[in-house]
């Protein structure tokens, strides 16, 4: 990132967070705060914030509880626990009506914490978001043998077999984050349909045409559901738009935050 970031921690709900800040060297025209998705850390947004625009900025990167260099005490965290530390971590740096910008699992977490706070955020940026969770046969499939055979391969030595059956079902996500087991079926469990229809700030939301983690089906619910939405798509675009297209994607943010649009 070509912004000179510092790196802080602070304590927030009884836990270590690691998080990011930029401060402008003249009067920042506004803050903005960025959260980042499953099995990442606030390092995925480096080639997003490789636009000299962001230099205006005052910036903050997060890294949510469990992820990068932040502490999470339990794997049995929810959506509404993710959303809870993020305000208090906001209330307690003193951060105002920042412009919250999330990407998939990041996402989710806005838009449950907007949802609840509606006052909390001035805009919110949605990048490939998670939040729209439809039965499929893998997820059934997925809860179904965690219920089963959990207590088989608590034993050290079984381990490597437990994750050679969710690589088998195609579980990517579960796999790469053992220490999150319970957290990961708990956000994949909660459909944030009805709280969307409860977000009254202003909302961008961004996609890419060939997501197959967040279909773009997701996009249009989102967009239908939140009232002061806009929908910008990426054409030949996957789910990490934030890497394979960073200054599209950032000319976006961009434009929302100067109100182009």
């Amino acid at each position: 990132m070509p912004l000179d970031f510092e790196q802080k921690q602070v304590v927030v709900e009884g836990l270590l967070l690691n998080y990011y800040q930029y401060i402008p060297k003249i009067k920042a025209k506004s803050c903005l705060i960025f959260f980042h998705g499953w099995r990442v850390d606030s390092n995925v947004w480096s080639k997003i914030l490789d636009n000299e625009k962001f230099e205006k900025y005052e910036i903050y990167l997060l890294d949510l509880p469990g992820f990068g260099k932040s502490q999470l005490k339990t794997s049995n965290f929810n959506l509404e626990k993710y959303a809870k530390t993020v305000k208090s971590f906001i209330n307690k740096l003193g951060i105002k009506k920042p412009i919250a910008i999330g990407h998939s699992f990041g996402g989710a977490v806005l838009i449950k914490l907007a949802s609840l706070n509606d006052k909390l955020f001035n805009s919110l940026v949605l990048v490939s978001s998670a939040g729209i969770r439809r039965k499929t046969a893998k997820k059934t499939l997925l809860k179904a043998i965690a219920k089963l055979i959990s207590p088989l391969f608590k034993p050290k030595f079984m381990q490597s077999f437990r994750l050679n059956i969710y690589r088998m079902i195609g579980s990517g996500d579960y796999v790469a984050t053992p220490q999150l087991t319970e957290t990961y079926l708990n956000i994949i469990k909660e459909d944030l349909s009805d709280e969307m229809k409860k977000i009254n700030n202003k909302t961008l939301i961004i996609w890419g045409d060939s997501d197959k983690d967040t279909p773009k089906e997701d996009a249009f619910v989102m967009n239908s559901k939140i009232k002061k939405s806009t929908l910008k798509i990426i054409r030949d675009a996957g789910h990490l738009i934030i890497i394979t297209d960073p200054e599209i994607v950032s000319e976006y943010i961009i434009n929302f935050i100067n109100d182009d649009f």
